[in-house]
């Protein structure tokens, strides 16, 4: 972002040197002027370190979006220029030292931004303090006004509605400041700011516009505030009280909170952006760093301006020593690559710490042949190829943006999981020609028909005599794996009802809990419903759908159902088509859907076949490691070797 008249004098890449922004005072509307200077990052320099959000690149076109820069301009976005003037000691003060990244980087010099991203973590976590800047203020920002008050109230144990009536007023008045914090303002949904924030040595300072509060006061608010709004809803608990996950009003799946948000013996059911980077925060002060598998689902929410910082800007928060140069998996930041072979990387890291098959069965995965986030201004000789089918596409971890349902909505309860004894293996790496993985696994079956489910609650209510009936047929199939697994195979096709298997045998609101044998009766119910009653409701208004209907209506256009040739049932991403396989890849809690390839691999003197990872399924009778146990570990049934493209 460097402009026509002000030039970089470069840093020495063999020593740990940053740039240091000097701002100088003056009244608000004055032209912004600073000065730059070169300093080493281990001489302990004083400066302060700004976490905000770029904006629009294009705004730093924007005539009059420059700051006077050793005296020459130097464009800057909207905001930047914004958060500067709010940011700027006022005349007569003294001038302020700051690390800001779109001036204190070099934009332009690839070998810079990669030098410096490495060092990213030191520069927060050397900063004499972290200022978030949120924006400019709006109509809710005056609630920063009251934060302090909420904060200190966050010892109690709740309200006393007779004493504290104001607060109980201020508290519904204003639950939607908190609650909407994420959609307001853009600098929760930046990737950077997650390593910005986990990294300050020292309590950051949140402003926005003209005012301003420690990050510990504006959590000390929300604990106090959450207590009392779920509370009211009925998301609090008894300290040591058994239950799953709940579902916020946005409808997003959390887990319990095992935090007490407020002192006493109730917990805080539920959890929103803001607890998501305050619990990182802590983790990386008390253990140091986080796993990138647990990293990429926090932020899977964030966004970056460059498609590859979804990968670097976590970088610097892994725990220490487990990104060991010397390992052919570790990540290295290089912004001459493209997109894909950054996910890439990250995905063959992932697989090297032993995380790779349980973290691909829970994310949005690409599917085949999905193309790469293209990045501008690499190399005219640079390929940016599709992403291989077993890497997601990291920029895309939304249900917004993805093309697939997640795996997710296919895991078993808690505590099962098809790879049974295998569940905690180290399993799959990355092989020499950067794209394929080879992986163990256990062949299920090869799909027979895929039956697309409804777009609607009551089209997909209305097909379950069919899928019934096709079920039925389907276990009445011989088993086609051998006649020493016969008798266990034709055990496992009858051991779930389909009842059972269409909601992956979870109760609703829980990602945890089994579904409650009460189900039964209302699936019975709508079996028995004729079509032209569910059209006649959807016309006059149908009553409120059932915990087991609404279960269904969470999973409508984004499962089909499948039998195979050997009779097992189950469902799987709409994706599928029949001839492709089930395989159970040892290490993750579903089976996936793999797709024979047309091409082959080379491997140790012999031609392989590669398969395309699809997505994840629901198999019924073998989601608690049946086949895994009883066939594989017994030695009934051999393992195979996966080479997936």
């Amino acid at each position: 972002m460097s402009g026509n008249s002000f030039r970089y004098l470069p840093l020495d890449p063999e020593r740990r040197k940053i740039r240091i922004l000097t701002l100088q005072p003056g009244a608000f509307e004055e032209p912004l002027r600073c000065s730059i200077s070169t300093t080493d990052l281990d001489t302990g320099s004083l400066y302060n370190a700004l976490s905000y959000v770029w904006g629009d690149p294009l705004g730093s076109n924007t005539p009059g979006n420059t700051v006077l820069l050793d005296g020459h301009p130097f464009p800057v976005t909207t905001n930047l220029l914004t958060a500067l003037r709010h940011l700027r000691p006022p005349a007569g003060a003294g001038a302020s030292a700051l690390w800001v990244d779109a001036i204190c980087i070099n934009q332009q010099d690839l070998d810079e931004r990669r030098h410096q991203v490495t060092m990213m973590r030191d520069i927060y976590a050397s900063a004499e303090r972290v200022i978030i800047w949120l924006g400019e203020e709006d109509d809710e920002t005056d609630m920063f006004d009251f934060l302090p008050l909420l904060a200190t109230q966050s010892q109690h144990q709740g309200i006393d509605a007779k004493r504290d009536q104001h607060l109980v007023d201020l508290v519904r008045r204003r639950t939607g400041f908190f609650s909407g914090l994420a959609d307001r303002r853009p600098w929760f949904s930046r990737v950077w700011i997650i390593q910005e924030l986990a990294m300050a040595r020292q309590d950051p300072l949140v402003v926005c516009g003209r005012k301003s509060v420690s990050w510990s006061t504006l959590m000390k608010a929300w604990s106090f505030v959450a207590r009392a709004m779920f509370t009211e809803i009925g998301m609090v608990r008894q300290k040591g009280q058994q239950g799953g996950s709940q579902k916020l009003p946005g409808g997003d799946l959390t887990k319990e909170n095992p935090e007490d948000a407020g002192g006493g013996d109730i917990e805080v059911l539920g959890k929103i952006k803001i607890d998501v980077l305050d619990d990182l925060y802590t983790t990386v002060r008390s253990q140091g760093g986080e796993s990138l598998r647990k990293l990429l689902i926090i932020s899977g929410s964030s966004d970056a301006t460059d498609p590859r910082d979804r990968i670097y800007a976590l970088l610097g928060l892994l725990k220490p020593g487990s990104l060991g140069a010397e390992s052919k998996d570790a990540i290295t930041v290089e912004y001459r690559k493209p997109t894909s072979e950054v996910y890439t990387d990250a995905m063959a890291y992932i697989f090297a710490q032993g995380d790779g098959p349980y973290f691909l069965s829970g994310v949005f995965l690409p599917g085949i042949s999905a193309p790469a986030p293209h990045v501008h201004g690499l190399p005219p000789t640079t390929r940016q190829p599709d992403l291989p089918s077993w890497v997601p596409d990291f920029s895309r971890q939304v249900a917004g943006k993805a093309t697939q349902p997640k795996g997710d909505r296919f895991h078993p309860p808690a505590g099962a999981g098809a790879s049974g004894a295998g569940a905690g293996c180290k399993n799959g790496k990355r092989l020499g020609d950067g794209r394929t993985l080879q992986i163990e696994g256990l062949f299920v079956d090869t799909i027979e028909q895929v039956v697309p489910l409804g777009t609607t609650l009551d089209a997909y209510i209305a097909q379950l005599p069919e899928l019934e009936s096709l079920a039925s047929a389907a276990k009445q199939r011989p088993c086609q794996l051998g006649p020493s697994v016969t008798p266990l195979v034709e055990g496992f096709k009858s051991k779930e009802p389909l009842w059972r298997a269409l909601i992956a045998n979870k109760r609703f609101l829980s990602g945890y809990d089994p579904a409650p044998s009460s189900y039964e009766a209302t699936y019975l119910s709508l079996l028995s419903r004729r079509t032209e009653q569910l059209e006649s409701n959807h016309e006059t208004g149908r009553p409120q759908p059932s915990d087991y209907e609404q279960c269904l209506w969470a999973n409508v256009g984004k499962q089909s159902f499948f039998t195979t040739g050997s009779g097992f049932v189950g469902t799987c991403v709409p994706d599928s088509r029949r001839g492709d396989i089930i395989a159970i890849l040892f290490g993750s809690p579903v089976p996936f859907v793999l797709r024979p390839a047309a091409e082959s691999i080379h491997v140790a003197g012999s031609d392989r076949p590669i398969h395309l990872l699809v997505g994840a399924s629901y198999v019924s009778g073998i989601m608690d490691g049946e086949m895994v146990d009883e066939l594989y570990c017994e030695d009934l049934m051999d393992s195979t070797t996966f080479f997936i493209g």
